[in-house]
C-alpha cells in the first residue's frame, strides 16, 4: 500500500511539474550549422540541444513544434508575443534587457568577407566609411556596425530564408563589397549551395558571440531557470559536446 501510495505521489509531482513548462512558439532561422532545414526537416546544433532540453524540463513539445522564419519575423515576434522563444541568439549588451536568456550553447565569430583579389584591408571600423555593406536584416553583425558607428547609408540589408545566398551574389555582382556574418555559418551555407569559400576571404573579425536561446522577457524566471539547468546537465553529461561534435 505504501509503495502505490508512493508512485501515486510520483506521478502527481510529476505531472506538476510538467504543467510548469508553458506552450511555447518556438522560432528558429536558416542559420547553419546551428539551425538549418535539411531533407525538408529541421537540424543543426541549436535544434537539436533545444528538443533535448524540452524532454528534459518535461515540455509535451519536440523539435517538430519549431518555426523556420525569417530572421526579421521572428526577431519582432519574440519582443511582441509571450511565451516565444528564438535561437540562435547573440547575447548582446544592446539586447540585453530585450529577452530573457538560457545559454550559452556555444559560440559563433562575425566577420566581414571580401571576394579574393578585392584588396580590400580593413584596420579598424573607421575604415568601413568607404564601403557598401551587405548585411542581413537585424541581425547581430549589422546591429554591431551600426553600434560601432557605421552609417546606415554604407548598410545594404536583406531578408528571407536565402539571405545569405542572396548577400553572397550581390558580392559577386560588386553591388557591395563587404558581407558581414557569422563567417562559419555563411562557409556552411555557401557549401550547401555549391559556392567555393576559397574564392572569398575574410578581411576583418567583428566580434565573437555566445549563442543563446531567447526568450520574451515576461517569460517566468521559474521557467528560465528550469530550461538553464537542463542545459548546465547537458554541459555535465557530455551530451551537448556530442550534439556540437555530430555537426
Amino acid at each position: 500500500m505504501k509503495k502505490i501510495t508512493f508512485f501515486l505521489l510520483f506521478l502527481f509531482a510529476l505531472n506538476s511539474f510538467a504543467q510548469k513548462v508553458p506552450t511555447l512558439k518556438i522560432m528558429t532561422e536558416n542559420y547553419p550549422p546551428f539551425n538549418m532545414k535539411e531533407n525538408g526537416k529541421l537540424s543543426g546544433i541549436a535544434v537539436d540541444t533545444f528538443d533535448e532540453m524540452l524532454k528534459r524540463v518535461g515540455s509535451k513539445q519536440t523539435k517538430k513544434d519549431i518555426e523556420l522564419l525569417s530572421w526579421s519575423r521572428a526577431y519582432h515576434l519574440i519582443q511582441n508575443r509571450p511565451n516565444t522563444v528564438l535561437f540562435s541568439t547573440s547575447r548582446t549588451k544592446e539586447r540585453e534587457n530585450l529577452f530573457k536568456w538560457v545559454g550559452p550553447f556555444e559560440y559563433a565569430v562575425n566577420g566581414l568577407i571580401a571576394k579574393k583579389g578585392s584588396n580590400i584591408k580593413i584596420d579598424s571600423i573607421d575604415d568601413l566609411k568607404k564601403y557598401k555593406i551587405g548585411t542581413v536584416l537585424n541581425d547581430i553583425a549589422e546591429i554591431a556596425l551600426l553600434s560601432e558607428g557605421v552609417s546606415k547609408e554604407n548598410i545594404q540589408s536583406v531578408s528571407g530564408e536565402n539571405a545569405i545566398i542572396k548577400s553572397i551574389r550581390k558580392l559577386d555582382k560588386k553591388r557591395i563589397d563587404l558581407f558581414a556574418y557569422a563567417v562559419n555559418v555563411a562557409k556552411w551555407d555557401m557549401k550547401t549551395n555549391n559556392i567555393p569559400f576559397r574564392d572569398y576571404e575574410v578581411v576583418y573579425e567583428i566580434k565573437k558571440y555566445g549563442q543563446y536561446f531567447a526568450f520574451h522577457k515576461d517569460t517566468p524566471d521559474s521557467v528560465i531557470k528550469m530550461f538553464q539547468n537542463a542545459l548546465n546537465e547537458m554541459k555535465l553529461d557530455g551530451s551537448l559536446e556530442e550534439i556540437i561534435l555530430k555537426y
